[in-house]
């Protein structure tokens, strides 16, 4: 099925097509390797919940991320 309006990212002389917003971003902005490292954190950090306490710390540590990222986008927005 062909994409009524796809999104087109041009570096230079290449057209790279993306299939949403977030993928034109991150193309755009050169964010994969943030997102690698910060993948690997998360991973990290929930390799380490071995019982209710770590896993607390884990999803305080999480839900303040979140927050953070929400707080930049309202102010970018």
């Amino acid at each position: 099925m062909k994409q009524k309006n796809p999104l087109y990212l041009v570096k230079g002389k290449t057209v790279h097509p993306t299939k949403s917003l977030w993928e034109y971003v991150v193309i755009k902005f050169n964010l994969r390797p943030i997102l690698n490292i910060l993948n690997q954190i998360f991973q990290f950090i929930l390799e380490q919940v071995k019982d209710y306490p770590s896993f607390v710390t884990a999803k305080n540590f999480v839900d303040q991320f979140i927050n953070r990222l929400h707080q930049l986008k309202e102010r970018f927005s």
